[in-house]
């Protein structure tokens, strides 16, 4: 992180360290709270102890997400930041009272007040993030960011259960800790220059609702961030969902301890924390939601290996630390997309709204956790294994409608290692509408490395069985045939203008052998009546010799070029 060693970024250095000292103090309070009461009220009450410990904790984000988000688009958000601080401090010290009277509304009241200056520093904490850092290090800022989010998980839930093991329950000395670690984020957000407000007209709305539905108007016409907001937001449901079933899982399957079940959630943490930074490294200066979309498949993947061998303890530890390396690298493009790609007097808007949905996963982690338990009587494995089915079917959607992004990533670092593709000229300009010779699907997709914002429409019989598909992948379109070759060109070309409206480019594929060179010929005649510039896309395959150490090969390479004639 070379970029980190330079002294106009020493502002995000405090930035980080005071959002680091927060996340801290969360995690640490809310573990003494449940085991606390686990303490008092014994191991029988723990899933509902945890499941309303959650739902607390959550409640806050939902009622004021959307009026952070607005404050921050009006007023400093370096000055949001020490407010919410001091905020802390004294939440911290009513916290210490509770735990000595063992007050179980004052420590409940007490969560909901530390996750009420959570949720009004949250827009302000990751909306500064670009006044801070230039806009090609916005996705190693929250790389670093997220990792030391998760690092400061790792010591809340350390600290949490070893203070409580050493002491032999001492919980008054460790919420005594928790008024030093506020101190010290107070300290620190002293440290971050003053930022300017962006005076946005914006005034904050008591049905804020309404505002979450006028902010999601706003992404809708924003390409791709609508579905950047549901997989930022599902990432917390699933981390969630992780972090309270650990604890019946460990007691339940492994034989240990609330506390040691505490410990178990560590090895995720850390490998979220190693999985942000990976992700940063691996998009470099660009932002990349297709790495999001990949980690999707290996987060579900990993859930369901925690059910088959919820027996064992090495494989437990190993598989909770995967299922956070790809945890973390499929949060962290999603947060910078969003950063990025949302207008900069909405930013802090928008991001309240993801806020808003993820805590809205936070609070439905907590009452699938109930459910799974206590309604239906699953044990926690299996709620592992009803969370990878959930998983999966959600990324499957959210690739489909990021398929646009996710392509072109996925042709660049892994299909194109297998083919290469050299292109003998440059690829046409988006009002150009190409038309591929060749009915191979590998080929089709290769162009998504070279023409950006593609979209490929694939005449197909395909649409009358499965009127769904075209709901679901974004990029690729499936025009039915009409009986006559007229009704399904005006179909094609309805297509083609709208998305060439959207500045897309448009590659007309035929991917059946049976579609003969008449039926080709035909819809570039049709074309070229109507004044639309044609593109042939001829491709030429061969093979490269190729040494590896000793081992010699042959890798497949496909010459591209773009001509006017058949």
């Amino acid at each position: 992180m070379r970029w980190l060693k330079r002294t106009d970024y020493h502002s995000f250095y405090f930035l980080n360290a005071t959002q680091f000292l927060g996340a801290l103090n969360d995690n640490l309070y809310k573990l003494l709270v449940i085991y606390l009461l686990i303490h008092v009220k014994g191991p029988a009450a723990a899933n509902a102890i945890l499941s309303l410990a959650g739902a607390i904790f959550v409640i806050p984000f939902l009622l004021f997400s959307s009026g952070a988000g607005v404050l921050a688009d009006k007023i400093s958000k370096s000055s949001i930041i020490v407010v919410t601080k001091v905020m802390e401090v004294t939440i911290m010290t009513f916290g210490l009272f509770s735990v000595i009277f063992v007050w179980d509304i004052g420590l409940y009241l007490a969560l909901f007040l530390m996750a009420t200056q959570s949720a009004l520093f949250g827009p302000s904490k990751y909306g500064i993030i670009p006044e801070l850092v230039d806009t090609k290090k916005v996705s190693k800022a929250n790389g670093s960011m997220t990792s030391f989010t998760f690092l400061a998980i790792i010591a809340g839930t350390f600290l949490a259960s070893f203070i409580t093991d050493i002491t032999d329950k001492n919980f008054v000395l460790e919420a005594s800790f928790c008024i030093l670690i506020a101190v010290l984020g107070l300290l620190s957000s002293f440290g971050i220059r003053r930022t300017e407000p962006q005076n946005s007209p914006k005034k904050i709305n008591p049905f804020f609702l309404y505002e979450i539905y006028q902010t999601l108007k706003l992404s809708w016409k924003i390409p791709h961030l609508l579905p950047a907001i549901y997989g930022s937001s599902f990432f917390l449901f699933i981390g969630a969902f992780t972090q309270l079933n650990i604890i019946p899982f460990a007691m339940q399957s492994l034989g240990m301890t609330e506390v040691g079940g505490g410990y178990l959630f560590v090895s995720t943490a850390v490998g979220i924390a190693i999985g942000a930074v990976l992700s940063g490294q691996l998009a470099k200066d660009q932002v990349e939601p297709g790495i999001s979309c990949i980690c999707g498949f290996f987060i579900s993947f990993f859930f369901f290996v925690l059910y088959i061998f919820s027996w064992s303890l090495p494989i437990t530890i190993i598989t909770l630390g995967l299922l956070g390396v790809f945890g973390g690298a499929y949060l962290i493009p999603f947060d910078a997309f969003l950063q990025v790609n949302s207008p900069d007097e909405k930013r802090g808007q928008v991001i309240a709204v993801a806020n808003f949905f993820s805590f809205i996963g936070v609070l439905l982690a907590s009452i699938a956790l109930y459910v799974i338990s206590e309604e239906l009587g699953f044990t926690a494995a299996s709620g592992f294994a009803f969370m990878g089915m959930l998983t999966l079917i959600s990324n499957i959607v959210i690739t489909g409608r990021l398929s646009g992004l996710f392509f072109p990533f996925f042709v660049k670092k892994i299909l194109k290692r297998f083919r290469r593709l050299k292109l003998a000229s440059p690829p046409p300009d988006p009002s150009t509408i190409v038309i591929l010779e060749s009915n191979s699907w590998y080929d089709a997709l290769l162009l998504f490395s070279c023409m950006p914002r593609l979209k490929i429409l694939v005449p197909d019989h395909f649409m009358r069985h499965f009127p769904w598909f075209n709901g679901l992948l974004e990029c690729i379109r499936i025009i039915p045939p009409e009986p006559d070759i007229q009704s399904t060109l005006k179909s094609l070309f309805g297509q083609a203008k709208r998305f060439q409206g959207q500045n897309s480019s448009v590659c007309l594929f035929f991917h059946k052998r049976e579609d003969s060179a008449e039926i080709i010929e035909a819809y570039t005649k049709v074309f070229g009546r109507l004044n639309l510039q044609i593109r042939y896309a001829h491709g030429t395959k061969e093979r490269i010799p190729k040494r590896f150490f000793f081992f010699r090969y042959h890798q497949k390479q496909i010459t591209l070029s773009f001509s006017k004639e058949n």
